[in-house]
């Protein structure tokens, strides 16, 4: 048997490392040989490092699709992304870069929205973006925030240290135990009005229980009067499908249209024409073409466009929504109406107009004192009622997480809110406060919306309830709300604040 000599044994074990290499390679970085079928999506982000052709597009960690094409445009970053046929996404999905892998390589994550958000077409573009965290920018903060730490030590330092320093903090220690023994005592001394608040709690939610007892009719007139709704619109849907198809079908006016050859020649006709038109202006003949050749010319052009794509964005940036309500008092037996609009530049921002029909109106009271020849003062009282007042709203809130404020005008008078967000907004709990007067008790309104249909939600609550004229009314009713474009459009002209 021969034997293999040095050369041979060595040139095997290359062999061998190369193919191992290899398997490697395409095993870390998930190698694919072919493109696989798809549609394509785009989105623009601020920063793109990082990010290679091919990268992989996931949702949830699994892989749904990869990076077709990155390019530059009007400054940022624009990536077209390839994903599988049968991956759906919302309007509302977020687009991040991340970091993965033991290379530390960068991929595109789609964060989904709400279910029923409508999809996104292909060739559409993913409006929320995240861009991948600058390493250069982050380590210049943390060495701000380091060199701000020191000089906190520092001062930490100098103020502790020493006998002043020392007996500064016994001060302090002392201070703190006398604290908490004076909180200690207040709450022993107020347990009993703890209980009383608890108490009262109780008797309000036993009178929530009871009222939904005796009021199942008329939330069930409510339910039924939502499904009907939600019947007509399944009906209007199966009429736009319809004549989707007839006109799929050739039939009609506008599926004539589409399907006749005459119109299909024409059309071709004048494409050429423009096509021809297109290579005179690339040439520089005639007027156009001398002006789109002029540097100067397609430097204006360029910033004028750049300012055009600016407003467009920012316009994208906030929404407007109207919204109705109706609160049927119980014990006024009443109907109390509030028509508002709702603009929104940020999501954790927002302005409140309201216009409010309110049938309980606005009461004024009149003490008159008037003396006669220095006899005994007469005191004439006066009460005025204006019935079916029109009252105004003018607001601003502001979101931390699930805990909303609110600050303006409420219905007329001033006033503060407090909002909570639970079940991802289905829910939310407002408590009220306004028309602040030193002669009676302000106005304090608690309720809860529940949205159970899209753009349908349920209210009740208790209106008024430390009022001292008696005006006191637990309430239910119902609401529609939806985003209106049009109104956005026409408030696109004024300022947006920042």
């Amino acid at each position: 048997m021969t034997k293999l000599s040095i050369e041979a044994k060595v040139g095997f074990l290359v062999v061998i490392g190369i193919i191992i290499l290899a398997y490697m390679c395409m095993k870390v970085g998930k190698f694919e040989y072919k493109l696989r079928p798809g549609y394509e999506i785009y989105s623009y982000f601020d920063s793109a490092e990082g990010l290679v052709k091919g990268a992989p597009v996931q949702i949830a960690g699994i892989e749904v699709g990869q990076v077709k094409e990155i390019a530059l445009e009007a400054g940022k970053a624009k990536v077209t992304l390839l994903l599988k046929p049968d991956v759906k996404v919302g309007k509302d999905v977020q687009a991040a870069i991340r970091t993965k892998g033991v290379l530390g390589d960068k991929y595109v994550e789609l964060i989904p929205g709400v279910p029923r958000a409508p999809t996104i077409q292909p060739g559409g573009r993913i409006q929320r973006t995240v861009s991948a965290a600058n390493i250069d920018v982050l380590l210049t903060r943390l060495g701000a925030i380091a060199e701000d730490i020191k000089q906190i030590t520092g001062s930490l330092s100098s103020v502790v240290g020493g006998k002043e320093g020392e007996a500064s903090l016994k001060t302090i220690t002392t201070n703190l135990r006398e604290l908490a023994k004076t909180l200690n005592e207040t709450a022993q001394r107020n347990s009993e009005n703890i209980d009383q608040i608890l108490h009262s709690f109780n008797v309000f939610s036993n009178d929530l229980k009871d009222l939904s007892r005796t009021n199942k009719e008329p939330i069930r007139q409510i339910v039924a009067s939502m499904r009907e709704t939600s019947s007509q619109l399944q009906e209007t849907i199966l009429a736009l499908k319809e004549i989707t198809e007839k006109i799929n079908r050739g039939e009609g006016t506008i599926g004539k249209l589409v399907h006749d050859k005459e119109t299909i020649e024409t059309i071709n006709k004048t494409l050429v024409a423009l096509n021809d038109i297109a290579g005179k202006i690339n040439k520089g003949e005639g007027t156009i073409g001398k002006l789109v050749q002029e540097e100067e010319t397609i430097e204006n052009i360029n910033t004028t466009l750049t300012g055009i794509n600016d407003y467009l964005q920012k316009e994208e940036k906030y929404r407007t929504y109207l919204d109705y309500r109706g609160e049927y008092l119980l014990d006024g037996d009443s109907l109390k109406s509030y028509l508002s609009l709702r603009i929104q530049p940020k999501e954790d921002k927002y302005y409140l107009l309201q216009v409010i029909d309110d049938p309980a109106g606005k009461r004024t009271v009149t003490d008159t004192t008037t003396t006669i020849n220095g006899g005994i003062p007469v005191t004439e009282h006066k009460e005025e009622i204006e019935k079916d007042e029109i009252k105004f709203s003018a607001q601003i809130a502001k979101r931390y997480y699930n805990l909303g404020l609110r600050g303006g005008l409420f219905e007329s008078t001033g006033g503060v809110a407090a909002d909570y967000y639970l079940f991802d907004d289905r829910l939310v709990l407002s408590l009220e406060a306004f028309d602040f007067d030193p002669d009676k008790n302000p106005h304090l309104k608690f309720k809860a919306d529940y949205t159970p249909f899209q753009y349908v939600y349920l209210t009740g609550g208790v209106d008024d309830f430390i009022s001292d004229d008696d005006n006191a009314s637990l309430f239910i009713g119902a609401g529609l709300h939806f985003s209106d474009e049009d109104i956005k459009t026409l408030l696109s002209g004024a300022p947006i604040p920042k």
